[in-house]
This record gives C-alpha cells, structure tokens and sequence, in this order.
C-alpha cells in the first residue's frame, strides 16, 4: 500500500471514530464503524464513547446481537513507535478480536489482541479480558477470569430466575 493510500485510510478510520463518538442514533454508529472496516452483525447495539482499533479495524468481527455497552475498548494491536529497549523486547503484534453471537460486554471492558468472546458470554463491567472467554460464561476482573456459568453454551434460553411474577 502506498503512503497516499495509507493516508487515506487514517483519515477515514480517525474520520469514522470521532464521528461515531457524537452520533445519537446505534445505526448510525454502525454504519460508521463498518465504514472504519469494522464487521458488525445484525441486531448489534454498540454504546457511546466506544474505541475501536483504527490502526487494524479490520480484525475486528462482531457477530449477530452483540451489546457493546458505553466505553468499552476493543485492541487489536500491541505497539510502540517509541525508540526504547522495550520495543525490542516486546515487537508491535496484532490479532483478531471476535465477539460471537450474543455476547454482551458491559461498561468500560476491554478487549485484548488475539481474544474471541464465546456465544452468550458476559463480560463485567471494567473487565480486562486478555484471554478467550467461554460460551455461555460470565468473567470479571483484572485480568478477567471465569465468575459463573451461564448454562448458554448451547445457545439455549436462559434458565428463569425465580418464579412467575404475575
């Protein structure tokens, strides 16, 4: 790819992401998002103030009825530009991120390079998920780990809590 190229393409990522960051309306965000190189399924709800990696958005793959809750992060790369022995101790990587099926991240999670979100798993507000997350499972912490099984793994409904309420 050429310098005009990559330069066109900073722009419209930058471009995509600031303007995401003021639209009202989810379908707007979306279109915005898959505008950026993002894919995105049907159903999806993605909230406000959500990063995406502009560096490499095409690693990014969300599939159908994924919430994404208000500022969460998805990276797809590890990098530094900076001339420090620590660049040559950790070289700049990147990796794909998928959110499967139903998934639901809440508020101010992040998603580390080279992590899959199983089917109907939940990940907690503020989590850090550096690893794949189960289906049907739901994970919290720093790093982010395992909290309670769902009972989802087969995409089935959710178990009712309690009794009727009428």
């Amino acid at each position: 790819m050429g310098p005009r190229r990559a330069l066109q393409l900073f722009f419209r990522r930058m471009l995509c992401l600031e303007l995401s960051q003021l639209c009202p309306f989810v379908a707007g965000r979306i279109a915005l998002y898959r505008w950026m190189g993002v894919r995105i399924g049907r159903g999806c709800y993605v909230g406000f103030h959500v990063e995406l990696d502009t560096n490499h958005p095409e690693l990014i793959e969300i599939g159908d009825g994924v919430t994404i809750s208000h500022r969460c992060i998805l990276v797809t790369h590890m990098a530094t530009d900076a001339e420090t022995p620590l660049r040559a101790l950790y070289p700049g990587s990147a990796a794909r991120v998928r959110i499967e099926d139903g998934a639901w991240l809440c508020a101010g999670a992040i998603v580390l390079p080279g992590v899959a979100i199983g089917r109907n798993a939940v990940v907690a507000a503020g989590a850090v998920v550096s690893r794949d997350v189960p289906p049907g499972t739901l994970v919290a912490g720093v790093p982010a780990r395992v909290i309670k099984d769902l009972g989802l793994r087969d995409g089935a409904p959710a178990p009712q809590r309690g009794g009727a309420s009428r």
